[in-house]
């Protein structure tokens, strides 16, 4: 009777160490403890962890000592809702609390080198439901390029379709970018929208005289290949020969066909 039970532990035990194993946690993360624990329980139902225990003493094993300091009072004396408390006290903590993240919103968010979405869902994720669609939608707005805003802001599509459309756009214009630097075309840093699409169209219309002139080119080189011969040997009729050119009339010798002989 003892053998079976015996081997039927051992199944139990080999199961939550595999378990146990299985289990890969983030390192914390500070700015989003929330997302950290969704990361987390999201690793323990694939595990099949299920106690609270055992979902306690995973967190306590892997978070760094300066971030359980916080929390001495827990880890020192846990109550029997283990796992919970722990969790709770960690997101307040290093949460921010509602006014800095619209301090954040506000003030502190810039593009960067985010694409537009991506800046979009930063200010979502600060605005949470506190902030309506039109107020995210302008303050989105005031953080992109001026020539950005002109475009989008005649736009009636909602933000998803509107940062989309923003990534379109930023990915034309750093191509564009790159290549005003070669017609020197600059925005004066106090024109308007309305200068700043005509000074747009402006650069599109000398990159594209310079490929229309680039293609003439290419069109036109096999002729010139053609003709090259009859125009070195048309040059030929209106140059000197070297030693009139470089002696004048002290030289002794010349070599037809040559200028100088006929103007004297």
């Amino acid at each position: 009777m003892t053998k079976p039970s015996d081997s039927s532990d051992g199944k139990a035990v080999s199961h939550s160490e595999v378990s146990r194993i299985a289990v890969k946690v983030p390192p914390f993360w500070r700015e989003n403890p929330a997302i950290w624990f969704s990361q987390l329980e999201s690793q323990f139902i694939t595990s099949g962890i299920v106690q609270d225990s055992t979902k306690y003493h995973t967190v306590v094993a892997s978070v760094e000592t300066e971030i359980l300091s916080q929390v001495s009072d827990i880890i020192t004396s846990p109550n029997n809702d283990m796992y919970k408390t722990l969790k709770e006290r960690l997101i307040n903590i290093f949460s921010d609390s509602e006014e800095r993240r619209l301090k954040k919103l506000l003030q502190d968010v810039e593009l960067g080198d985010k694409r537009p979405s991506m800046l979009l869902r930063q200010m979502q994720d600060l605005a949470g439901n506190r902030v309506g669609d039109e107020l995210l939608r302008s303050l989105w707005l005031q953080r992109l390029p001026t020539q950005m805003q002109a475009i989008l802001t005649t736009s009636s599509d909602d933000l998803n379709k509107l940062s989309i459309m923003a990534d379109k756009i930023a990915d034309v214009t750093s191509g564009s970018e790159i290549c005003s630097n070669h017609v020197k075309t600059k925005v004066p840093e106090t024109s308007t929208p309305n200068d700043c699409i005509s000074n747009l169209r402006v650069q599109i219309s000398e990159l594209s005289l310079k490929i229309d002139r680039m293609s003439q080119f290419r069109r036109s080189r096999s002729m010139s290949r053609r003709n090259n011969c009859r125009a070195r040997s048309a040059s030929r009729k209106d140059q000197m020969c070297w030693y009139h050119f470089r002696f004048r009339e002290n030289a002794k010798k010349c070599v037809p066909p040559c200028s100088y002989k006929q103007e004297n």
